[in-house]
This record gives structure tokens, C-alpha cells and sequence, in this order.
């Protein structure tokens, strides 16, 4: 498995790697600081999505790492755990109590700690291909931005199952704020994989190639359970998550309309 930390390494503003050549890309100015939201607590940690910090750091030794072991928040996750990914440490769940996750966050809510972008798209933003093009080009980060929840679907666009998908998923991505992303199953070059969406006329960005493994096994829960699909804030909290089927578009609807509900 590759490192799952090459996937989530921090970009630096305005500039990203892409592909096999090198852009740049303007990253919109991003302002999530609110001193007047309440205080972030372990209690309110998962609720408080948009001041999640894109790195944490253990408070505690836990486990077999010591204090100070730093990592990539994935997300925080309903049963209280946080998914953290510590690179050569590997992928895991710790205790939200065991991490520096909400003074961070706190940071954040009071604009002494900076917070580029929400976590998803500080990610993967700079990272996607724009399947509509011939050329093998990023999609611009600004485009992703304007977007608050992803679709994330892993699959691969050879298989006859996902093009039989397709019809139902379609109506998701164009819901505003709803953003598809396709997490390329295939092992095919970026060219190949954009000129086979073209061809099944569904054409969503589409993560790099040689990133797709490694997220894949950062943000699904069980990774081997393929085609599917995650719907998550553009801050990572998941609002469903489960294998692709055709029940899936139904699944997804009522995710979003529960969070629509919830006010976010």
C-alpha cells in the first residue's frame, strides 16, 4: 500500500503538483474565524467542523506513539474517535481526549491559528483532473471551492456496473453545493481515464491517478468494499457512506436532506 501521508501532504498556497508537470493554482482567500461561536469542546468537537485543523498532534502517548507524534486529520467521526492519518504510523482512530484537537480548533475559532481552506478541499482540491478536457489539465481549485459537500465516488470507470450507476448519480451532482468527485479504481493513465468519462458522457473531476489508491484507503472505512461511494462536508464529516448500488441515489437524497434540516 502506498503511504497514505502522500495523500494528504500540505500544499502550499497558490502552488500544487499536478499530475506530471507542475501549475499553479489561485486559492481562494478562506475567513473561518468566529470568536463569538461558542467554545470547541470535546462534547461539540464533531459539530464544530469548521474549525477542525488539518494537523494534530497526540497530548498523550497513546498506544505505541509518543506525544508529539503529529498526523493528518481525516475526520472526526460520530463514535467520538478521530481518524487520523500518521504516515509511516499508518491510519488510525484515537481518542479525540489523546490529541491536541481542540485547543487547535479553538486557535482557529479565535484567528490565532490559520486555516487555509476547509480540510477536504485543502486535500484534494488542487489535486483533480478536468475529465471535459482533452488535455490533461487540473480542475480549477476555485471551481471546487464554491462547493460545500462532495460526492466522493471510488470505482472504476471500465467496469459495465458503474455505467449503469451513472443515470441515478447525475442528479446529485448537479444540486447546489453538491460536487462529484471520481476516485479512479482503474490503474490507467490520467488521459485514459478522462477520455473513458467522456465517452460514458458523465465527466466529474477525478483525482490523479497515482493519488487515488492512497485516498481511497485514508477516507473509506473499508476500502475493499468497492464501487462506493462517501458523502462528506467539504470539512470531512460524513453524511453517508456505503457500498454503490442502485439504492445508493435515494441513500444520498435523504443524507442531504437531513442535513439540510439540521440547518447546515
Amino acid at each position: 500500500m502506498k503511504r497514505l501521508a502522500l495523500a494528504f501532504a500540505l500544499l502550499l498556497p497558490g502552488a500544487t503538483h499536478a499530475g506530471s508537470g507542475s501549475m499553479t493554482q489561485e486559492v481562494p482567500e478562506y475567513r473561518v474565524a468566529d470568536p463569538s461561536a461558542p467554545p470547541v469542546t470535546e462534547s461539540n468537537l464533531l459539530s464544530s467542523e469548521r474549525f477542525w485543523p488539518y494537523q494534530t498532534e497526540l497530548a498523550k502517548q497513546w498506544q505505541s506513539l509518543a506525544v508529539g507524534s503529529s498526523g493528518v486529520l481525516i475526520r472526526v467521526e460520530a463514535s467520538g474517535l478521530a481518524r487520523i492519518d500518521f504516515g509511516r504510523d499508518g491510519l488510525l482512530r484515537v481518542p479525540v481526549a489523546v490529541t491536541d484537537l481542540v485547543a487547535r480548533a479553538n486557535e482557529i475559532r479565535l484567528g490565532r491559528a490559520e486555516k487555509p481552506a476547509p480540510n477536504v478541499l485543502w486535500a484534494i482540491g488542487a489535486r483533480l483532473v478536468d475529465s471535459t478536457s482533452e488535455d490533461t489539465r487540473a480542475f480549477p481549485f476555485g471551481d471546487a471551492a464554491s462547493h460545500s459537500v462532495f460526492l466522493c465516488v471510488f470505482a472504476d470507470p471500465w467496469r459495465r456496473e458503474l455505467a449503469g450507476l451513472v443515470s441515478a448519480l447525475a442528479p446529485l451532482g448537479r444540486r447546489a453545493g453538491v460536487q462529484t468527485i471520481l476516485f479512479p479504481q482503474s490503474r490507467r493513465p490520467d488521459s485514459q481515464v478522462a477520455g473513458q468519462l467522456r465517452a460514458m458522457k458523465w465527466t466529474p473531476p477525478f483525482v490523479y491517478a497515482h493519488l487515488s489508491e492512497p485516498y481511497t484507503e485514508s477516507l473509506l472505512d473499508d476500502p475493499k468494499t468497492l464501487p462506493a461511494v462517501l458523502l462528506v462536508t467539504a470539512d470531512g464529516r460524513v453524511l453517508h457512506q456505503g457500498r454503490l448500488s442502485r439504492e445508493s441515489a435515494q441513500r444520498l437524497e435523504a443524507a442531504l436532506a437531513a442535513q439540510a434540516m439540521a440547518g447546515e
